[in-house]
């Protein structure tokens, strides 16, 4: 009777979750878009909670009714939400820990309940939430060591002490007394392993369990960069498991550990399933008693013991989520956003055995996206260039796998070389530089095998030469600045004269490695003298962190990039990959060229551009709205050389669009005096090589310190990734940007600031043009050091001087403005949210000089000036080009 009762129940069970499944559609959010999501209750009806990137919270029916919005008043990276009824009236509460060192409790209808603050700044990006009985203790930490316990009106209980920066605070039942407690994990490195593992009591916070990195069983997940985890009884032993979801070069890793991290289940991917930067995260789904995760584009389901069941999608697939929920009410998986910035939410009903084969039609922001870009293209393939537009005399330089589709290269408003770029690695003997600089000569890059003789490499060039094949060789890294030799790079550039435009060296900013000061020492000058026999080869020279803003002023990169000695043949590129500083690098190159420095820089557009701290920016962007708009603004100020390679992830026509306003004159080749819109320059003396150095190594995230934000380039670290900054910072005040993220676009509302050294001090005070100074750390003031706090008045204050000069300004987009000739100026304007597109709406202000008629180039349509502007929508993910005419 009583088994019969049960199998009653559970019938009728599975029948209404097959009805409430069948009545949930997809859906998108009225937000920009979606980081992350949780699930929980109100009123006893499934909701589902949401959160963008940095602006806002909302909470959702599941049948797509919005029941609340809440903005957050300091946009910053929202790291982590939890559904909790914190304030006891039987419905959740949603809780929100942000990079600008908020903790947010938001009342089930909406309205703020509280928020906790430390009484110093520090970036949170955890939360985590223990209920025992009738006590709720919630836990919060970041980058500052400590671990918050927060009572349920927001007011601090304790902090901890703790070793490393929090990576993950979970809770669970771990141990045998049934009592929640704390799982606590931290990084000292900002990608790999941890600092410490373990199980905290809540009440005393002693550790109760702890693993160590070098237990053996546990090898497989040490070599891996987790990127979501999560908290489980997949095994039924009363007590939770911790399920890791990881990347392991490339391929997809998952690792479920017991309470005493023992191994329960494992699953190794295969190279078949490698996506460059995809990350891996999913659930444990109950109803079914199985794991689900995507990887990229692939959705992978495993059995409890780790043994692979089922695989979905496709490698380079899309709709790479950005979140996924298990709702168990209706016993759905929700999918929700997706990674270049969608607001979308689809269901997955786990009723079916094939509910991983479930497909979902692109709807919401980047379907909007997609459109906005379909119609920018069409614009642009039947775009003439006006009689008062030249044609420039130079190529645009796109080092690429990929030329134009045959549409684009029926334009003929500019011209574009395409180069190819191989990565020969050379097997000659180093005994004559193990002789020069010791055995540090022989240290090679893993991520490639040393197979290729001189004479192949030689033989490669000359080939290529015969073809008329345009081509570059990636020569160099900072793991190893010597993939090819010196006297193969000259060889080479002896027998490929027409044909070799060049060589690649990424990351080598170490000015305390000999093998970099014997680059600069000897292949540089040698290099030199070769380059310029024929005058066509480039060296291509890929920074990361704030290399170009300030690495660079650094006594032997001055030498190098700002002594005017290579200023022909250098081209600074940013490597802009696990980075927090976009803003920085993009304003130093434009003051390296505008300010006579080099004659070139390069955009690079590659899949690794959206990653900030890695384990928590994945790749996997469909669209190439982000790449392209990145790659706009630096042509705007003046970049003519492009390293440029998408993933297959992004989708057709991709970067062809670029290519197309390149080739259509759409986006001509900028000169330095064709510049209108660098309003100001920051200028660097003396500068601070111990800041630097703390930027430079990024993968070292020990390094908090409370002043980390008094400074002209603060919370420049990797562990700050994610903060707000603060008011006396530099890229806040001149370049608007507001948290340290993925700023390739910055708003520039009071002009663009060129970064520049203190020499150019001279040409600008003869010119009557505003700069400020600063050693990057302080600012100059009066003939001495200041701190940036005092500093930032007048910092301030010189930055609105420079705006009150330029005949245009822009609120509310990233832009430019670009003399076509005398009379007609282009202004381009950038939808500047990278991962975040939406529309916006931009006023354009004239300040010295009234037009005669303004027009969008392409929509042909007539701009109304009243009182000397014109207000205008840039469509989101996209960009506009309005020519004005006086």
């Amino acid at each position: 009777m009583k088994i019969n009762s049960l199998f009653s129940f559970a019938i009728s069970f599975l029948l209404s979750i097959q009805l409430f499944a069948f009545q949930s559609k997809d859906f998108s959010t009225k937000t920009n878009n979606i980081r992350n999501s949780v699930v929980g209750e109100i009123n006893h009806k499934p909701i589902l909670f949401v959160s963008e990137l940095s602006e806002s919270l909302a909470a959702y029916s599941l049948e797509g009714k919005e029941l609340w919005n809440y903005k957050i008043d300091q946009p910053s990276v929202i790291f982590e939400i939890i559904a909790e009824d914190i304030n006891n009236d039987g419905n959740d509460d949603l809780l929100a820990v942000a990079g600008n060192g908020i903790v947010y409790c938001i009342d089930s209808n909406g309205s703020l309940l509280w928020q906790f603050i430390p009484d110093h700044k520090v970036r949170l990006s955890e939360i985590a939430v223990v209920k025992n009985a009738d006590k709720i203790q919630i836990f919060a930490g970041g980058n500052d060591y400590q671990l918050y316990e927060i009572d349920t009106n927001g007011k601090q209980v304790s902090s901890t002490r703790i070793e490393g920066v929090i990576r993950k605070i979970e809770t669970g039942v771990f141990t045998n007394s049934g009592k929640q407690s704390l799982f606590l994990m931290t990084y000292s490195h900002d990608k790999f392993r941890w600092e410490f593992m373990g199980i905290l009591d809540a009440d005393s916070k002693q550790v109760l369990k702890e693993v160590s990195i070098k237990k053996k069983e546990l090898k497989a997940l040490t070599k891996t960069m987790v990127t979501d985890i999560s908290i489980a009884d997949i095994n039924n032993d009363q007590k939770d498991d911790i399920l890791f979801f990881a990347d392991n070069s490339f391929k997809p890793f998952f690792s479920a550990l017991d309470t005493d991290f023992n191994v329960l289940a494992e699953y190794a991917g295969n190279k078949k399933q490698v996506q460059r930067y995809a990350h891996s995260q999913g659930s444990f789904l109950p109803s079914r008693n199985e794991i689900m995760f995507q990887h990229g584009g692939v959705l992978i389901v495993l059995d409890t013991k780790g043994k692979l069941l089922n695989t979905g999608g496709e490698r380079y697939g899309k709709g790479v989520y950005s979140d996924f929920v298990y709702e168990p009410k209706s016993n759905q998986l929700i999918g929700t956003g997706t990674v270049d910035g969608g607001n979308n939410v689809d269901f997955f009903n786990l009723s079916k055995d094939n509910w991983y084969k479930t497909t979902h039609k692109k709807q919401g922001r980047m379907l909007a996206v997609e459109q906005n870009l379909t119609k920018l293209y069409n614009q642009i393939l039947e775009y003439k260039t006006p009689s008062y537009q030249k044609k420039s005399n130079k190529d645009f330089v796109m080092i690429t796998k990929n030329g134009a589709s045959s549409k684009v290269e029926k334009l003929d408003g500019g011209n574009v070389k395409f180069v190819i770029q191989k990565s020969p690695k050379e097997a000659t003997d180093r005994t004559y530089l193990v002789n020069k600089i010791g055995k540090s000569a022989l240290k090679k890059d893993k991520r490639g095998k040393y197979q290729d003789s001189r004479e192949d490499i030689i033989q490669m060039a000359r080939d290529y030469e015969a073809e008329g094949q345009p081509f570059t060789f990636w020569a160099g890294h900072g793991n190893d600045p010597f993939y090819i030799q010196i006297e193969t790079l000259e060889q080479i550039l002896e027998v490929a004269p027409n044909t070799c435009y060049g060589f690649v060296y990424a990351e080598m900013d170490d000015v305390e490695d000999p093998r970099v000061q014997y680059f600069v020492k000897e292949y540089l000058p040698r290099l030199a003298k070769a380059i310029r026999k024929n005058n066509r080869a480039k060296l291509y020279f890929r920074y990361k962190n704030m290399f170009w803003a300030a690495t660079t002023h650094l006594p032997l990169w001055k030498d190098v990039f700002l002594s005017g000695k290579y200023s022909d043949f250098l081209v600074p590129a940013s490597e802009d990959t696990s980075n927090r500083t976009q803003d920085l690098n993009l304003a130093g190159r434009i003051g390296m060229k505008s300010g006579g420095y080099i004659n070139d820089f390069a955009m690079r557009l590659i899949d690794d551009n959206p990653t900030s701290w890695r384990p928590l920016t994945p790749g996997g962007q469909n669209s190439v709205s982000p790449y392209l708009r990145q790659g706009v603004m630096m042509a705007a100020y003046g970049a003519r050389y492009g390293i440029v390679s998408t993933s297959g992830f992004v989708e057709e026509p991709g970067l062809d669009i670029l290519f197309a306003m390149m080739k259509s004159g759409v986006l001509p080749v900028v000169e330095n005096e064709d510049i209108l819109s660098i309003g100001s320059w920051h200028l660097i003396k003396d500068v601070d090589e111990k800041l630097i150095h703390t930027v430079d190594n990024h993968h070292n995230i020990k390094q908090y310190k409370k002043d980390d934000e008094n400074a002209i380039f603060s919370l420049a670290q990797m562990h700050w990734a994610g903060t707000n900054i603060p008011d006396n910072d530099f890229s806040k005040i001149a370049l608007g940007v507001k948290y340290r993220w993925l700023n390739y676009m910055p708003e520039i509302p009071n002009g663009m600031v060129a970064i520049a050294p203190i020499e150019s001090a001279k040409e600008l005070s003869e010119k009557n043009i505003p700069f400020s100074i600063s050693n990057s750390k302080q600012g100059f003031s009066n003939n001495e050091f200041v701190s940036a706090k005092k500093y930032a008045s007048e910092l301030k204050k010189i930055v609105e001087m420079g705006a009150k000069r330029l005949p245009i300004l822009v609120k509310g987009a990233a832009w430019s403005a670009i003399k076509i000739d005398e009379n007609h100026t282009r202004i381009i304007l950038m939808d500047s949210g990278y991962i975040e597109p939406q529309e916006r709406d931009v006023t354009i202000v004239f300040q010295h000089r009234k037009p005669k008629s303004v027009q969008d180039i392409l929509s042909k349509e007539n701009l109304i000036v009243s009182k000397s502007q014109i207000n205008i929508k840039v469509p989101a993910g996209s960009l506009r080009f309005i020519d004005v005419m006086y």
